[in-house]
Parts: C-alpha cells; structure tokens; sequence
C-alpha cells in the first residue's frame, strides 16, 4: 500500500510541475528577434517600436526588435535616428539575411511588401514617419 500511494505522489508531482513549465516554456521559444539595418550592414539602435500595442520598447545594438509570430510591430523612423533621404533600411535575420514579402504601411503614404533582400520604403522628412510591418 505505501509503494501504491508513494508511486500515485510521484506521479501526481512529475505531472503537476511538467504542466506548470511547458506553456510559458512553449511562449517565450515562439518570440523572434529581426533587425533594422542600413546601407553599410550596420544595425539601427534606439528606434522606438511597439509590437501589438505593448509598451514601447527601443532596438538594441544591433538593430534587433523582438515579436511573436503574427504580430503587427510598428517601427518610430526619427530623423535624429535615420533619414530617409539618405539612408536605405533593410530588415534581417539573425543570420543577417533579408527578410523578404513582410507587408508593412507608412504614414507617410509609403506601403508594400519588403524586397527580397529585406528592403522597405520610408519618408520622414517632414516628420517622424511610423511604419507598421504584419509579421
């Protein structure tokens, strides 16, 4: 009888604290990190960006942005930051390949999906110029 009732709490345990884990686990391994980078390859830093509405949050040094899979992540292009009359943008992976097909809308009118190599429209001359991609 005690083996039956140790082996029951044994189990009961193993369950209990594998499906506390798994899901929160499972949450953080679907986040994805891209980066802005310019012309030269270099990473972005300090851009403003919020994905789906959570707080605000700024890219690191390189550039990177974090997401989860199909989220709307909507990027603040400060002229103190980049200038869209001589910068070029891009958005990559990790492995520093362009992310190509990403859907995204400008305010300033600029829209389309990012070019094979990760490239994308922006206008902020005339002020900031927030950029939403669909990811």
């Amino acid at each position: 009888m005690k083996k039956f009732i140790f082996l029951s709490i044994t189990i009961f345990a193993v369950l209990a604290l594998n499906g506390c884990g798994s899901s929160s686990d499972d949450y953080y391994n679907d986040e994805i990190k891209y980066h802005v980078v310019d012309q030269d390859g270099y990473g972005v830093a300090d851009i403003r960006y919020t994905c789906d509405g959570n707080s605000v949050e700024l890219t690191d040094g390189s550039g990177g942005f974090y997401f989860y899979p199909n989220d709307d992540c909507t990027l603040q292009l400060e002229l103190r930051i980049v200038d869209s009359t001589v910068d070029d943008l891009y958005i990559e992976d990790d492995s520093g390949a362009g992310i190509s097909g990403i859907k995204y809308e400008c305010t300033s009118g600029t829209f389309g999906r990012t070019e094979s190599n990760g490239h994308f429209e922006f206008d902020n001359v005339g002020e900031a110029d927030y950029c939403t991609f669909q990811l």
